[in-house]
């Protein structure tokens, strides 16, 4: 399963952010391209980092405030 139940926890820098979505990138949370190599129908979400400050990133897909975490996968 390429999704995970839990978000990515990072301490992300200021700069233009290209974060997974479609669960398959091997350099989580950052997209490594893998939804175009499998056809997978998802794009990166693009983010724009203003400061420095730890985040949470959606690992299990199912967020409504992508790319961050909003607990969803507490929901079941």
């Amino acid at each position: 399963m390429p999704y995970n139940n839990e978000p990515t926890v990072v301490d992300e820098t200021e700069g233009i952010k290209h974060y997974c979505t479609c669960g398959e990138s091997s350099n989580k949370p950052y997209c490594d391209g893998s939804h175009e190599k499998l056809n997978t129908g998802k794009l990166p979400k693009e983010f724009k980092i203003t400061e420095a400050k730890q985040v949470a990133i959606c690992d299990c897909g199912k967020t409504g405030t992508g790319p961050f975490c909003d607990g969803s996968h507490l929901k079941g």
